[in-house]
């Protein structure tokens, strides 16, 4: 039996200048099968706003015209919840979706072939998540280490894919995701304000690309033989929790989050070095960038972390994070007994080696 199938016409209203601070979208439905789906919903995020747009399909088969701050990827569902969702870029053209009972299909154009370019590694790395539970699991370090090949493999990809096109494209309304999608990776976020020059004025003036500047003048404050800046949050218990309660001793500040796995592979590393150290004046202080809580505690308990953790759950808005100008994870920060940052992205070797210099020689 054919399967019923509908065309959604996703319509953006055309902006001849995309130097304008606005955007707008609207669906228009085309099809005699008004029963299939009766309403669109929208799923995006702007610097660590979650956005949720439902729009009714009125009988002509059109939407109202919703507003956009700024071009941005987003999930598109329905309200039947037997259709699968579908990822596409929201900007000021025509995306095509196909709809049928089991899913929503984004039909071919420039820009929809664009960011699936550019995302191509976010479907591939999902497949490998089971595995690195089993590894961590079964303390697998030889097979935890081969796993975190493949992420680099991926991690240096997507930043060749992402630099390259952004450079190619700085005028394109995907120059802002592309631009984020390579300055993820990078530590130092300082080092991509020649970059940030390039893009057009909306995204220099877009909420994002405000939290841009916040992190790229944050990083330039965080360097090495500067003095840390103080800061507080909220702890996985729920209590506040201040810098000043570690005065006086070496600190690790350390940021992560719940889906980072290069993140989660270094913990049985920092677990013995805290074990071996915590009597030595020396202490961890974990940031996550979780957006959702149970997802945070749940990778505390699941990889038995007993230092201290705390969060705003604003996700890479983490304030903590914009204040350091941390962009990638893991990221980490050591600080000496007098609040000065003494090194910076050490991994678990290097970490190791450092604090033998400072406990035991």
């Amino acid at each position: 039996m054919k399967k019923a199938s509908v065309i959604i016409l996703f319509t953006f209203l055309s902006i001849s200048n995309y130097a304008q601070e606005s955007f707008f979208y609207q669906f228009n439905l085309k099809s005699n099968d008004k029963t299939l789906v009766k309403k669109v919903i929208i799923d995006y995020e702007i610097a660590g706003v979650k956005y949720k747009d439902s729009l009714l399909i009125n009988a002509d088969g059109r939407t109202t015209i919703k507003k956009l701050a700024q071009p941005v990827a987003a999930i598109i569902k329905t309200d039947n919840k037997l259709i699968k969702s579908a990822t596409v870029m929201l900007t000021n053209q025509m995306v095509d979706l196909s709809i049928n009972e089991n899913q929503i299909i984004v039909l071919k154009s420039k820009t929809q072939d664009d960011f699936l370019y550019l995302t191509q590694n976010d479907r591939i790395r999902p497949n490998y998540f089971p595995l690195y539970g089993e590894l961590n699991a079964k303390n697998d370090t030889i097979g935890l280490k081969k796993l975190g090949v493949i992420f680099d493999s991926l991690r240096f990809d997507d930043i060749k894919k992402s630099q390259e096109y952004f450079l190619a494209h700085t005028k394109s309304p995907l120059s802002l995701f592309a631009f984020n999608r390579f300055t993820t990776f990078f530590a130092e976020y300082d080092k991509v304000e020649p970059d940030f020059k390039l893009l057009p004025t909306w995204a220099k003036n877009s909420a994002d690309g405000q939290i841009i500047l916040q992190k790229i003048d944050g990083a330039k404050s965080a360097q090495i033989n500067t003095i840390a800046k103080g800061f507080k949050q909220k702890t996985d218990k729920g209590q506040e929790f201040t810098s000043e309660e570690f005065k006086g001793k070496y600190v690790l500040l350390d940021f992560w989050a719940s889906w980072c796995a290069p993140c989660r592979k270094e913990h049985p590393k920092l677990i013995e070095l805290y074990s071996q150290y915590k009597a030595k004046n020396f202490e961890i202080v974990s940031v996550s960038l979780d957006a959702e809580k149970n997802a945070w505690l749940n990778a505390i308990l699941k990889d038995k972390i007993n230092w201290t953790q705390i969060s705003d759950l604003k996700g890479q808005q983490n304030e903590i994070a914009v204040a350091y100008g941390v962009q990638s994870i893991p990221t980490n920060f050591l600080i000496d007994t007098k609040g000065k940052i003494i090194a910076k992205n050490l991994d678990g070797d290097q970490l190791k080696e450092k604090l033998k210099l400072l406990f035991e020689d």
